[in-house]
Order: C-alpha cells, then sequence, then structure tokens
C-alpha cells in the first residue's frame, strides 16, 4: 500500500514540474548546485527582429517661433541612422486663434495657405515616411470653417500618411503603436498625464505596446503597464502664451530602437534616444 502511495505522489511530483518545464534531472542539478540548464523560454522568445523610428510632435507649422531648421535637423539624423519611419502626434500647423492673442504669434493667415507652407516646407527625404495625426491647433480650422488640413496636406505629399484626429492605433512589424494628441495644461508630473491615460486603456488584443503623447511640449519617457509611454518634445520655441504660464518647451525628437518578440504585439526590449537642441 505504501509502494502504491509514493508512486502517486511522485507521479504527481512529475506532473508539477513539467508544467514548470522542468525535468527530474534538472530538479537534481539545482538541489545539488550544479549549473541549470539555459531557460528555454527565453530562447524561445529572442529574436534579431530589430527596427527604429523617429518621433516629433507639436511642429506649429506657420508660428513666429516654429523650429524648422531643427526639425530638418532631426530629419537629417533619422536618415543617417537608417529611419525610414516618424510618426508625428498632433499640431503640425500652429492654427488660428486657439486662445487669445494667438493671431500675434502667426506669420501665415488662412487654413489653405497653411496647409500649402507644410506641403512646401516640412521636411521632405527620400526613404522617409511620415505618419501623422491633428492636434487642437490643426483642428482650429476645422472648427472655424469645416476645413481638414490633415487631408489637404497628405493630398500634395505622398510621404505625409494622416491617420486623423487626435488619435489613432497603428500595427508596425507586428506591434501596436498609438499616437495621442493630449487635452488640458501639463501635470505637476511629467508622467501624470501619460499615466492616467495609460490607465484608461482596457487589457486585451487593442491594447497598444508603445504609446506616444503630443501637446504638453515635453520629452519623458517611461514604461507602465507593459506599455512603453513617450512624451514626444515640440519644435516650437517658448511662445508668449507658454512664457505667461512659466513653461520652457522641451525642443528635439525621440529616435527609438525597438526589438520585437516572436509573440505577436510583444516588446522584447525598447531603447528610446532623445535628440534635443537648445540655445547655446
Amino acid at each position: 500500500m505504501k509502494f502504491y502511495k509514493e508512486v502517486k505522489v511522485m507521479k504527481k511530483l512529475k506532473d508539477e514540474l513539467a508544467k514548470m518545464n522542468l525535468s527530474m534531472t534538472e530538479v537534481r542539478k539545482i538541489i545539488l548546485g550544479k549549473k541549470q540548464t539555459k531557460p528555454k523560454v527565453l530562447e524561445r522568445h529572442m529574436t534579431d527582429k530589430v527596427f527604429r523610428f523617429g518621433v516629433v510632435s507639436d511642429t506649429h507649422l506657420c508660428s513666429t517661433e516654429e523650429r524648422l531648421d531643427e526639425l530638418h535637423t532631426f530629419y537629417d539624423i533619422c536618415r543617417k541612422m537608417k529611419v525610414d519611419t516618424v510618426f508625428h502626434a498632433g499640431d503640425l500647423l500652429c492654427g488660428w486663434k486657439v486662445y487669445r492673442g494667438q493671431e500675434n504669434e502667426v506669420k501665415v493667415f488662412g487654413a489653405k495657405n497653411q496647409a500649402m507652407y507644410a506641403v512646401d516646407n516640412y521636411p521632405k527625404v527620400s526613404g522617409i515616411k511620415t505618419y501623422f495625426i491633428n492636434g487642437n491647433h490643426d483642428e482650429s480650422w476645422y472648427k472655424i470653417a469645416g476645413i481638414d488640413t490633415g487631408e489637404m496636406i497628405a493630398e500634395h505629399r505622398s510621404d505625409m500618411i494622416y491617420l486623423g484626429f487626435y488619435h489613432t492605433t497603428i500595427m508596425v512589424n507586428g506591434i501596436r503603436i498609438a499616437l495621442h494628441h493630449g487635452d488640458g495644461g501639463g501635470a505637476y508630473a511629467l508622467s501624470y498625464k501619460g499615466q492616467k491615460f495609460a490607465e484608461a486603456i482596457p487589457s486585451g488584443k487593442e491594447k497598444p505596446r508603445v504609446l506616444i503623447i503630443g501637446h504638453y511640449h515635453t520629452a519623458f519617457y517611461f514604461w507602465y503597464r507593459n506599455i512603453h509611454i513617450l512624451n514626444a518634445g515640440c519644435f516650437e520655441g517658448q511662445t508668449l502664451f507658454l512664457a505667461r504660464k512659466m513653461l520652457n518647451p522641451a525642443l528635439g525628437g525621440w529616435i527609438v530602437e525597438l526589438r520585437v518578440s516572436d509573440r505577436k504585439n510583444d516588446v522584447l526590449a525598447f531603447k528610446p534616444g532623445w535628440i534635443p537642441f537648445f540655445a547655446t
């Protein structure tokens, strides 16, 4: 009777070890302090699939404080680093009457004129495509006259792919990437807005692995709820509005190197690189 009980216990032990992908031999080696075999789970998920992409936001073209030289320099850096995709998180244009007095900081007037200014002046680099959304400054023309400047720009620039207002999610090399243009002012901490947005995203297949946030003119990276979150920075200098709010914009963009797992929509490694521009 005792023999049968021991056999039953051993069978149960082997079943439990099988669930953990361990054999009795490996358990003996662990107990005896001998070298364990390589973890099979890590071997299974490691890949050599790596791709780079650029991140910009809030270029506010047609503003008196636009930073076109810096934006062109950033795209040139992307070219040299063999980046072929750039994501723009909104406010490509400065728009019109977004806040009281903003019209005094605009140098190109009219929706069509601003859109054509972007067509003529936004960086155009062979081999690089820019995927962009509209922010609240772009939307100002839609509110005033029902004009979608994003559509106008994309119609004249095949290298600029328009993805709609405020938010979109796209798949790139098997990874779900979300672009979001925020709302309201910044918070007491650079991470706060991104944290609250990430908390509002339901778990499941539609959950992004990368979240790029525009609007706040800040630069910050953090990882939360298995989402790599970037505050995208900007390419507009300090306007009177920002000076009045005691805010100093983070001028620059990101170049990200991402390693893909062999699981769909799974990021194995994420290496963000901030490219800053500042007055010397």
